[in-house]
């Protein structure tokens, strides 16, 4: 079974994504990153754009987001953001 990460997207109204994925893209302040399980801890500040999560199931949920801030650990990420636009889930 492929190595998943827990994912969790809050705002201030509500937990707006948790789930598991395969991989998710972020749009940090030093660039876009991209992280997957066993990632290196980070903590890094979000800028406007878009997150994207990559699912097992070959989905991607994108959604366009305020800045914010991301924590990474080997297995999960949680991303704090002001407000989030969920975009149309399309295949990986």
């Amino acid at each position: 079974m492929a190595a998943l990460l827990n994912v969790k997207i809050i705002t201030p109204k509500e937990v707006a994504y948790d789930g598991l994925a395969l991989a998710v893209t972020i749009p940090a302040e030093q660039g876009e990153m991209q992280v997957y399980q066993g990632h290196v801890p980070v903590l890094a500040r979000l800028i406007c754009g878009v997150i994207r999560i990559e699912t097992l199931e070959k989905l991607a949920f994108c959604f366009d987001a305020d800045e914010g801030f991301v924590r990474v650990t080997q297995d999960d990420v949680s991303i704090l953001v002001d407000t989030l636009t969920p975009l149309k889930t399309a295949d990986a």
